[in-house]
């Protein structure tokens, strides 16, 4: 599921420890149902409920849930197509969006490696798929794309290895010649 749903209830008070107790339910199987229709508990983004006292003597209950946007295999959302096609004549992302995704994932691998933890293993390959992507753009630092791309090649290599101290330097290799790229282009 993609998108928000949003959904604002009135209730007296014993309403509410019920309609808590069929929400907790709820959480545990994936699946909230209400009388419009059922909310996907599963893979949501964020979660927010709140409660608000009205004049009348009711609760006022708010529920959002938000899920993240529905991704293509290459990280990609369907309405995020830029009109700059790669060498096989295939659509790319926008190049913004790409950077937006990279920098996420790139600070999670670091936040991990700095805590002495191997990356989650889906953003580490995240990011080298989006990294390969990155480098079919023309005129965005094609000068730093050999040593960027040798980068990559170690970094995946020591995450395929499981090697700390390999990933580690491999890291800090990408962030120097993103430093050095960024510093000319950005």
């Amino acid at each position: 599921m993609t998108g928000n749903r949003k959904i604002e209830l009135n209730m007296d008070r014993a309403g509410l420890s019920g309609w808590l107790m069929d929400l907790a339910t709820g959480f545990d199987k994936g699946e909230f149902l209400l009388e419009e229709a059922p909310i996907a508990l599963e893979r949501f983004k964020s979660l927010k409920l709140s409660f608000k006292q009205n004049a009348d003597g009711t609760l006022g209950v708010k529920l959002s849930v938000k899920y993240p946007k529905s991704t293509c295999a290459d990280g990609t959302t369907p309405n995020d197509v830029e009109e700059q096609d790669d060498a096989s004549g295939m659509s790319l992302p926008k190049y913004k969006s790409l950077k937006k995704h990279m920098k996420q994932t790139f600070k999670s691998i670091g936040l991990a490696l700095s805590a002495g933890q191997l990356p989650p293993d889906l953003e580490a390959r995240s990011f080298v798929a989006d990294s390969r992507l990155m480098l079919e753009y023309q005129g965005k630092g094609d000068e730093f794309y050999d040593a960027y791309r040798e980068g990559t090649l170690g970094f995946e290599a020591a995450l395929a290895a499981a090697d700390l101290d390999a990933l580690r330097a491999a890291y800090q290799s990408l962030a120097q010649i993103k430093r050095d790229c960024h510093s000319r282009h950005a």
